[in-house]
């Protein structure tokens, strides 16, 4: 990958972190927004930065990069997760405790790039799947979202 095409994702990167950062009250008062994936375990283990949400580009671990004949341009097709970590049950005792609020979240988060919202910084979000669930940690459970998102990128 060249210089300027990880900066055109990484810059596309940062406005989705910054939308779901400008949105944080309206996504149950997120506390800290994480440019990379981050171990849930750790996440945990700091209650007081509960919720916490990790942006991670190129999340499958590829960039399909279709080249222009006579052109510079490049296209890449890439994945974005999006995960937010919650903690709603303080007792163990509910383990699913909220899961209509976890939905509310994950799509809440998704309605910051729908429409015209889905096109910046030279690309798009087309598509998107959203998992709820649960991650088990020794004696406590975080609530989870996962939103899986495919990206359109044109780099020139």
């Amino acid at each position: 990958m060249t210089t300027s095409a990880y900066d055109a994702i990484a810059a596309f990167a940062t406005t989705i972190r910054t939308r779901i950062t400008d949105n944080a009250a309206t996504l149950g008062d997120v506390k800290q927004v994480l440019d990379r994936d981050e171990d849930p375990g750790i996440i945990a283990k700091n209650a007081s930065l509960l919720p916490t949400i990790c942006v991670i580009p190129i999340g499958e671990g590829k960039d399909s990069i279709t080249f222009s004949m006579g052109s510079d341009d490049w296209q890449h097709d890439f994945s974005v997760f999006i995960v937010g970590y919650y903690r709603f049950s303080q007792d163990n005792k509910t383990p699913y405790s909220d899961i209509n609020t976890m939905r509310q979240y994950a799509f809440g988060l998704l309605e910051l790039f729908r429409g015209t919202n889905a096109f910046f910084d030279g690309g798009n979000i087309y598509k998107a799947t959203v998992e709820i669930k649960p991650y088990q940690e020794m004696d406590y459970v975080l609530d989870r979202f996962l939103i899986t998102c495919s990206c359109k990128l044109i780099e020139v």
